[in-house]
């Protein structure tokens, strides 16, 4: 199993589009609104989150990168 920073990572290149400007960024580019929506730097305003802030939040054994090591 990865590092905890290994994962966060590649969570991090995952792919997503801005709700303001539906442009797609990474998300280690994005930052998290309080309805669960990604804005990227030119949408975002101050009450939300960046991807270093939200990403410390995540339970990383749901995530994809974790689960595709584990086959059932």
């Amino acid at each position: 199993m990865e590092n905890s920073a290994e994962i966060i990572a590649e969570f991090g290149k995952r792919i997503q589009r801005c709700y303001g400007c539906f442009i797609a960024f990474h998300l280690k580019d994005m930052y998290l609104g309080e309805d669960v929506t990604y804005y990227c730097e030119h949408c975002k305003d101050d009450t939300m989150f960046h991807f270093s802030a939200f990403s410390q939040h995540v339970d990383l054994s749901k995530l994809k990168e974790i689960a595709e090591d584990h086959h059932h």
